[in-house]
């Protein structure tokens, strides 16, 4: 009858049915008056286990506690091990309590077997309580129980949980068949959550000495990490992996490694990048700039650097200069009030031949703009314009407001007429600066040009309506007071 059982429980027919075949001959032979051995409910459980049902498993335990049958090791193992499998928490507890009381100590398949139940019911601070236990017993938990482990880690969003656990399983001899994918779920995990020291080390072991292949967008999540912490090294490594998988360099995978140069204070090497985006083919905008503009807010010796790389590069090579830092460095000047610097630094750079383009003039116009010096703006503005740069809605709605600064304002009309002209829209700003100067000189225009600007779509800001209503007061009491005068 054993081997009858044991060929049963091998056979590859349907596991249930199987299951159906053993208990039917375990009934044939409680019939027949045959005594039953632990090894025959061995069989039974393995038959449960293989049809992945687990109701049966603490009938099974009573019956041989009635019939005053000790069951095998190998039985408690299948018993954890399937209500592990099917994340049983409890009928597991109860099986541990069962085999105690038989005086069994947990071994390495019962303590994976309670990983295995821990992972599936998502319970991370209990699996970690079951690795330190099998620490003290001294008991390594499998691969597959480290591999699960770190998932859920990752899933509860712990990279540091994961990344210790990582380090635990690199110590175990199967480790090299899970590592790659292993690493590279770590790396993600802790780049996300933008944890810089274990991502360095990960990045360094897994893909710089082992040559694992992160996708793309890890990579970008890498690099953004990157310029958060001022991490030019590791920014810069991630880049020439990018070139080195051929993926098609684009302006995202720049703009953190120009963020981490810059918050290093090594403005030239952060210039240096953008003449490098374009030889990669890439063509930098003022987005790719944005975390300059932020650090030459927050450090006001960054702006000095600035010049200084800008006139270092003038005298050693002129490729190093790109027109986007120079209009950024313009536009800083002008908004800090030095206008003069702006203004000289922008003659020397024409003086050596770099080349201008739309947002050069806009930079320059807003340093005549903050000087209110029009005469020069207009020559400047003439002199681009002549040489082939593009006449856009910012240059002009820039040219409406530095005409607002002068006495003379007529000419601002001059330039929203072409701007009608070239089926351009206005910027609200500019119509914002001349409202605000019709309405200090009391000029007539003033509800033309609020008619205009509504046709436009920009609305009449609270700020702005309680400006003009300022000076119609003024106009009302100047009226009232001379008509006392005249009485």
């Amino acid at each position: 009858m054993s081997n009858l059982l044991r060929k049963t429980t091998t056979t590859t027919e349907d596991k249930k049915k199987t299951l159906q075949s053993v208990l039917h001959l375990v009934e044939e032979l409680r019939s027949a008056g045959s005594p039953l051995a632990a090894k025959t409910y061995n069989y039974v459980i393995n038959a449960y286990s293989k049809a992945g049902e687990s109701h049966g498993i603490i009938p099974l335990l009573q019956q041989m506690e009635a019939e005053n049958i000790t069951p095998h090791r190998v039985f408690f193992e299948q018993a954890v091990e399937l209500a592990g499998s099917l994340g049983e928490p409890v009928l597991q507890a109860h099986i541990l309590h069962y085999m105690e009381r038989h005086g069994y100590k947990k071994t390495p398949v019962i303590y994976n077997a309670s990983l295995k139940c821990a992972k599936e019911n998502m319970e991370l601070e209990r699996a970690i309580d079951i690795l330190d236990e099998m620490k003290k017993c001294n008991i390594k938990p499998s691969m597959s129980s480290y591999s699960e482990l770190i998932d859920l880690a990752v899933t509860f969003e712990e990279p540091e949980i994961a990344y210790e656990l990582l380090l635990s399983a690199k110590l175990l001899k199967d480790f090299a068949e899970y590592e790659e994918p292993l690493y590279l779920n770590v790396l993600r995990s802790a780049s996300y959550h933008y944890k810089h020291d274990i991502v360095k080390i990960l990045w360094e072991e897994a893909i710089t000495q082992k040559g694992y292949r992160p996708d793309e967008g890890l990579c970008l999540q890498v690099l953004n990490m990157t310029g958060k912490y001022a991490d030019p090294r590791l920014a810069s490594s991630v880049i020439k992996y990018i070139g080195s998988q051929g993926y098609t360099y684009r302006e995202p995978h720049f703009q953190p490694l120009i963020q981490a140069f810059a918050q290093t204070g090594d403005i030239r090497s952060t210039f240096k990048l953008l003449h490098a985006m374009r030889e990669a083919g890439v063509t930098p905008s003022k987005r790719t700039i944005t975390s300059m503009s932020s650090i030459f807010a927050q450090d006001k010796s960054a702006i000095t650097k600035a010049k200084a790389a800008i006139d270092e590069a003038l005298r050693s090579d002129i490729k190093e200069i790109d027109i986007l830092a120079v209009n950024l460095v313009i536009h800083v000047l002008a908004s800090n009030g030095q206008c003069d610097e702006a203004l000289s630094l922008y003659n020397r750079v024409m003086e050596a031949g770099v080349t201008p383009n739309e947002e050069t003039l806009d930079a320059v116009l807003d340093s005549c703009i903050h000087s209110q010096d029009a005469a020069l703006g207009e020559k400047i503005y003439n002199e681009m314009i002549s040489k082939g740069i593009s006449k856009t809605p910012s240059t002009l709605s820039k040219m409406v407001a530095l005409m607002c600064t002068q006495e003379e304002y007529d000419d601002a009309f001059k330039y929203l007429e072409e701007m009608k002209h070239l089926d351009m829209i206005p910027y609200r700003g500019s119509y914002y600066k001349l409202v605000k100067t019709l309405a200090a000189a009391k000029d007539p225009r003033l509800n033309i040009a609020l008619e205009d600007m509504k046709e436009y779509g920009h609305e009449l800001s609270t700020h702005l309506q309680e400006y003009i209503e300022q000076y119609d007061e003024s106009q009302y009491d100047e009226g009232e007071n001379s008509a006392h005068i005249s009485l």
